[in-house]
């Protein structure tokens, strides 16, 4: 077999296959030692900032290995950048036949059944976009939500997928067709199989049967890998997953009408309980007024389940084709009842290593109460990494220094990873003469209140220095609104805030807009990509440290200090590193890219952990007035 260096080389394979393709140091050392890995059984963690080719440099050990690879990645457009262009590019450069599929939750795909049986119910569809559904459903070739060419309401779709608790499985008169499980046997065969972290980490919370069995995985953006871990293993109950519940209930049973009078009631009562103590998150044991309310909505899941128990044959809508389906519609009805009642034991039954806290949601300011542990790295270390003969963690944002030594610990610890090989992937990009920093002065202080009328002006100049065409970057939406008020009349650039517009109808604005200015909060911070001129500045109003108010950020602070750790120092400074890093990253997406970023924290100027932080980003050259710009923008 060619040398893996050799497949990177002028004149190599990936160059014979990729116009403009320019050899990169970086990316051939994460490649060696991904390979590395591969052939001797070890965990891999590489930081490959943007500009590296971080993608080709694991695809390329991954299709040599001959093994079976799953990579999950946290965003969409990663997922099908590698499906589409990334894999057929390699297997075409090494010529080694793949086998490769791109497989989704369940919820992603088209449910026959349920179509079947909606259409059989109904003469017209209830809306026009259920009408564009129906028609599409009988004829696409792989039910995929993504090939609409909208996104179809969540209430509506919820009535079409391919979803676990209404699924009949082999007892569906449509199993061998469905969509969803064709693309699972699919996956079987596969040398890669391509997923999203969401679905990865639920595999491992159900122990399996969701993906096939795997010998290596590749987990890029692994930045996000502690939240989704997390999430999976997050029991929720709220007004939606009680009425997602009791609807798949009433598409199965005849179910008397008290229950849902019965539900509301209770959820009326729970959510004002709820909203007794203010704060978007707070921990239940905050609240004393929630658990009588937790009460009435167990003692409610309690008569359901006598009721289901009593009932499950008699009260179908639809005759099974036998005893055996009966009894999957009920074991299905059953399992969403339970997991409910499940929640609200977790909620009330303390523990060391778990948390019940309560959010509001930011959309309709409704209630949900969530209970998961706080650390998942004991059980990614047994499920995951003791597990599995190599994993692969990479992003362009992990290490939480600059330094290779210790550069990872942060991760590490978070996720439960003894050893491991570790690479900081040197960057192609020539920062110093890219890209500016500057920092505000130490008077700049966030926590001041009166922090956004001495931000206002400098927001200005910056704009005007740049020429707009700017990302305005906010932690907080309170903060951002604030700061908008003041600026939007004297920027003379086209401005946009978010939430004015969908999210991508808002990229697609400043993409096309010249010398657009773009107020935005953290879902702006990553998985954005404006390559070029259009994006020359990125003003961050603050140190993202993770809220202290947050309770899994509380719980996770009080663990490490139960250890003799600070808190600050091992959690909300490399916390803040990291996603500092992420708005860094928008700035300079290739050689050719030029900008600057302005931090308006004077903190970062004044203070040891200021120092620590900016230390750990990419050398930008640092300026303190910003008149230095003059001559840069001019270049």
């Amino acid at each position: 077999m060619t040398a893996i260096d050799e497949v990177f080389a002028p004149g190599g394979p990936i160059e014979k296959s990729l116009a403009g393709f320019e050899a990169r140091p970086g990316q051939l050392q994460m490649a060696q030692l991904i390979e590395r890995g591969f052939l001797e059984g070890m965990h891999t963690i590489v930081e490959a900032g943007t500009g590296v080719g971080k993608s080709l440099a694991y695809l390329v050990p991954a299709l040599r290995s001959g093994k079976k690879i799953v990579i999950s990645t946290g965003t969409i457009a990663l997922q099908e950048q590698l499906y589409n262009k990334d894999i057929p590019l390699v297997t075409r450069a090494l010529d080694i036949p793949a086998r490769v599929t791109l497989l989704k939750g369940r919820n992603h795909y088209l449910c026959k059944q349920k179509l079947e049986n909606m259409r059989a119910d109904r003469l017209l569809a209830p809306s026009r976009t259920m009408q564009q559904m129906w028609e599409w459903g009988t004829r696409t070739q792989t039910g995929d939500r993504s090939e609409l060419p909208f996104l179809p309401p969540g209430d509506e779709w919820e009535q079409l997928d391919a979803d676990a608790d209404d699924c009949g499985g082999e007892y569906c008169e449509h199993f061998r067709e469905c969509f969803f499980f064709k693309k699972r046997d699919e996956a079987k065969f596969a040398d890669i199989v391509i997923v999203n972290h969401a679905l990865f980490f639920l595999d491992l919370a159900m122990g399996g049967g969701l993906l096939p069995p795997y010998d290596f995985v590749v987990l890029d953006e692994a930045h996000q890998c502690e939240r989704w871990a997390t999430a999976a293993l997050t029991a929720t109950l709220s007004r939606g997953t009680i009425g997602r519940m009791l609807r798949k209930l009433h598409r199965s049973y005849t179910v008397p009408g008290h229950f849902d009078a019965e539900f509301d009631r209770g959820l009326r009562g729970f959510e004002s309980a709820l909203a007794r103590v203010p704060g978007d998150r707070y921990p239940l044991h905050a609240n004393e007024s929630a658990w009588p309310a937790l009460e009435t909505l167990r003692d409610s899941l309690y008569a359901l389940e006598n009721w289901l128990y009593a009932n499950w044959h008699d009260a179908l809508k639809r005759k099974p084709q036998n005893d055996a389906e009966a009894e999957r519609r009920r074991d299905l009805a059953m399992r969403a009842i339970l997991a409910h009642q499940a929640t609200i034991e977790r909620a009330q039954a303390p523990s060391d290593t778990a948390i019940a806290w309560v959010e509001r949601a930011d959309a309709d300011s409704s209630y949900q109460l969530n209970s998961a542990p706080y650390d998942v790295s004991e059980y990614l270390r047994g499920m995951l990494f003791d597990r599995t003969q190599s994993v692969v963690l990479t992003s362009a944002t992990i290490a939480d220094n600059r330094s290779e030594e210790g550069a990872f610990e942060f991760l590490k610890r978070s996720l439960g990873i003894s050893e491991a090989q570790e690479l900081v992937a040197p960057s192609p990009f020539d920062y110093p003469s890219q890209a500016r920093l500057y920092v505000a002065p130490p008077e700049l202080n966030p926590k001041t209140p009166h922090f956004a009328k001495l931000a206002a002006p400098l927001i200005e100049e910056c704009l005007d220095r740049s020429h707009g065409r700017a990302f305005v970057l906010f932690t907080s939406h309170a903060r951002l609104r604030e700061v908008y008020a003041l600026v939007r009349e004297r920027i003379a650039f086209p401005v946009r805030l978010q939430g004015e517009l969908p999210r991508t109808h808002l990229l697609e604005w400043f993409r096309k807009t010249p010398n657009a200015v773009l107020f935005a909060t953290g879902t702006f911070w990553e998985g954005i990509d404006v390559v070029g001129e259009q994006l020359s500045c990125v003003i961050i109003d603050r140190l993202p440290f993770p809220s202290p108010a947050d309770p899994l950020v509380q719980a996770r602070i009080e663990a490490l200090e139960a250890r003799g750790l600070s808190g600050f120092d091992h959690y909300m400074i490399p916390s803040a590193i990291v996603r500092l890093k992420q708005g860094f990253g928008r700035l300079v997406r290739s050689k050719s890219d030029r900008g600057m970023v302005a931090l308006l924290d004077g903190r970062a100027a004044s203070s040891r952990y200021g120092s620590l932080i900016l230390q750990a980003l990419p050398p930008a050259t640092r300026i303190t007035h910003l008149d230095e710009l003059k001559e840069f923008f001019s270049a």
